[in-house]
């Protein structure tokens, strides 16, 4: 079984310590190191370089994704996963720039900081699910923002099993109308058919 070294930079100790507690229930993972600042950690990697860095992305005054940068540049073949307390959005960071391995959030289980291991150790990219959950959840908000009142008026009574020609004698317009109307909404969406559409779409 091939193993990895990993170092850990965090500069709250019991976060570091539950992270820690984890690895050495693996026999794939070995501790290197932890350290609790920057100048630490440079130190621990001068001396001996790690196959995995964890890397904490708010260590004043240093940034996490600026240390990355220079890590990547340093350590070529070392793979890097940010923790953070923030979503990528919050800090002004767009994923698909994203140069680290792996993006984690402090809030998640010991599942997905596995799973983040297991992916770096494949030399596949890793983005935390509730990253990726929150991130679709405001697209489709985003999405919704963009239908007109009337669009948000018939997908209403679409919901009530209403249709295009109940839903035109209802709003005094044609039936044509209606299913421009409906054209449009499904292109705004995204969706298909019907059902597409009602399990997408959220009342405001």
């Amino acid at each position: 079984m091939k193993t990895y070294s990993i170092g850990i930079t965090d500069d709250h100790l019991l976060f570091a310590q539950g992270i820690s507690n984890l690895i050495a229930n693996r026999p794939d993972l070995n501790l290197t190191f932890v350290a609790a600042s920057v100048p630490e950690m440079f130190d621990y990697l001068a001396q001996q370089p790690v196959d995995f860095l964890l890397l904490d992305i708010n260590l004043p005054p240093h940034n996490g994704l600026d240390l990355l940068t220079q890590l990547k540049h340093e350590h070529k073949k070392m793979k890097i996963m940010i923790l953070s307390m923030y979503q990528p959005a919050d800090i002004g960071l767009d994923l698909t720039n994203f140069k680290g391995d792996a993006y984690v959030l402090k809030i998640s289980g010991k599942d997905i900081l596995e799973a983040a291991f297991d992916a770096m150790s494949k030399g596949i990219q890793y983005f935390d699910p509730n990253i990726i959950l929150k991130q679709t959840q405001e697209d489709a908000f985003t999405q919704q923002l963009r239908l007109t009142k009337r669009e948000k008026e018939i997908i209403s009574l679409i919901a009530l099993g209403k249709t295009s020609k109940e839903i035109a004698g209802m709003l005094f317009l044609s039936e044509l109308t209606i299913k421009t109307h409906r054209k449009n909404i499904s292109e705004k969406l995204g969706t298909k058919n019907v059902v597409d559409l009602l399990a997408k779409f959220k009342p405001q």
